[in-house]
Parts: C-alpha cells; structure tokens; sequence
C-alpha cells in the first residue's frame, strides 16, 4: 500500500513532464510553421496570389488546430499560448495583406496588425527559449 501511495506522486510528475515537453514541442512546432509562412504572410505582393493566399493560410489554420483546448485542470499548453496566438495573427494578416493587393486597405490598420504580429512572434520564441533553458 505505500509503495501505491509514493508512486501516485511520481506518475503524476511523470505525466506533467511529459505534457510540458508534449506543449514545448507543439510550440516548436508552431514556431516552424510561423518562420516558414509569416514574413509571407505580412507582404501584400506575395498574397495578391490567390492560391498562394490559400497555401499560406491553410498551413497557418492547420497548425493553429493542433492546438487543444483544456477545460478544467491544469494546462501544460498555456505557457505558449503566444505560439498559437501568432499562428491566427498570420492568418488573419495574410487574409489582410490579400485585400491591401487587390483593393484599398487602410495602412494605419494593417500595420498595426502587423505589428501585434510581430509582437506575438517574439512573445513564442521567448517563451520557448525559456522553456528550454529550464530543461
């Protein structure tokens, strides 16, 4: 019976490290696919494109949809919310830098949701530069 009762503890442990380092690597993860698609995303030239539009933005949406949503308890996921925050920035500005190729868009707007952009994206690679400084 105290050989169950000191294990508890221990699985539990167990089971928040590897939700910790299942959260990091799916921050890694988002932090790929935002090095690869977010400069892109912020260029009205480059999404003036409208397959390359959708390329980017499906990339962007599906990596975001990674992301789970815990409901109660505690959520190893929270620390790199910011990861998955940038992901739905640049989609929305890729979205955004499509109608500034096509039509008038307000410059005042659309650099200001580039610069939340940006602000998310080094917001992600802090927290996991962080993270793994702790490991």
């Amino acid at each position: 019976m105290t050989l169950l009762l000191l294990s508890v503890p221990v699985l539990a442990a167990a089971q928040s490290t590897q939700a910790g380092q299942q959260a990091l690597a799916l921050a890694v993860k988002s932090q790929r696919v935002l090095n690869e698609y977010a400069v892109g995303a912020a260029e009205p030239e480059a999404m003036k494109y409208a397959q390359r539009l959708r390329l980017t933005k499906a990339a962007l949406d599906a990596q975001r949809q990674e992301w789970p949503t815990v409901a109660s308890g505690p959520d190893p996921w929270d620390n790199f919310r910011a990861c998955k925050n940038a992901l739905e920035k640049a989609s929305y500005v890729a979205e955004l830098s499509g109608m500034k190729a096509v039509s008038k868009l307000d410059d005042k707007v659309f650099n200001l949701e580039k610069g939340k952009l940006q602000k998310l994206r080094a917001e992600c690679d802090a927290q996991i530069r962080q993270s793994t400084v702790k490991h």
